[in-house]
């Protein structure tokens, strides 16, 4: 495991990077949280996969008070960032990565922002059915993911340009060079069309890519209520 978690960054400086890294980065808690407004869930218990430093749960507490949270990433040093942020009792933790976990029709939102591009095929799609199987009818699972063209030659431009994104916001030549080599050999993208079939394979009806920036996506997937 590079660094003390499977991204490229330390975890105790993952808040401070991450925004020179990935563009927008912060807007995905934005949607993130306009999303479940729009649920209107009350009493929302809520599943983060690859949880990273609890960032989104502070977010999440500065506007929603019914709220119980389990937060899992497979890193003890970023459930430790975590715990020291939001000091919650409350919040259940457990290390883990997302294909292990085995939860049954218990969550309203499941979120996995930036954390299953780091699985190969089969364990990626492993985890999503244990999404899947972890939500109530009528819950919601949004995710962020890297995703990749599927044409190559716009694969590389994009590449480029998500490269020069770094160096404007402090990233070296090498170091941006360094972070787009990841690409397809640390962290394992998805085309578009790659995130929606996983979610349908997986039990997912109703689907909506509603976000898409550089090389980057927001999809959720809702589970549909079981007609009787």
């Amino acid at each position: 495991m590079a660094n003390d978690n499977t991204t490229p960054l330390a975890a105790k400086d993952y808040d401070q990077k991450i925004n020179n890294t990935i563009p927008y980065y912060q807007e995905f808690y934005r949607q993130t949280l306009d999303i479940v407004r729009q649920c209107n869930f009350s009493n929302i218990n809520w599943l983060d996969l690859g949880c990273g430093t609890g960032t989104l749960e502070k977010l999440i507490f500065q506007e929603f008070s019914d709220v119980q949270f389990t937060l899992v990433d497979p890193s003890e040093k970023m459930i430790k960032q975590a715990q020291e942020k939001l000091k919650n009792d409350s919040i259940q933790y457990i290390c883990a990565d997302s294909a292990s976990i085995q939860f049954a029709g218990c969550f309203d939102v499941v979120t996995a922002i930036q954390s299953h591009h780091y699985m190969q095929e089969d364990e990626r799609r492993k985890a999503t059915k244990r999404v899947y199987n972890s939500l109530k009818n009528g819950g919601i699972y949004i995710s962020f993911e890297n995703v990749i063209p599927e044409d190559e030659d716009v694969k590389m431009f994009e590449l480029l340009r998500w490269g020069k994104y770094q160096q404007r916001h402090g990233k070296t030549e090498e170091e941006a060079k360094a972070h787009n080599a990841r690409c397809g050999v640390n962290y394992f993208p998805l085309t578009v069309n790659g995130h929606i079939e996983l979610l349908k394979e997986t039990g997912f009806h109703k689907i909506h890519v509603f976000w898409y920036s550089y090389m980057q996506m927001g999809i959720y997937g809702i589970r549909c209520k079981v007609q009787s």
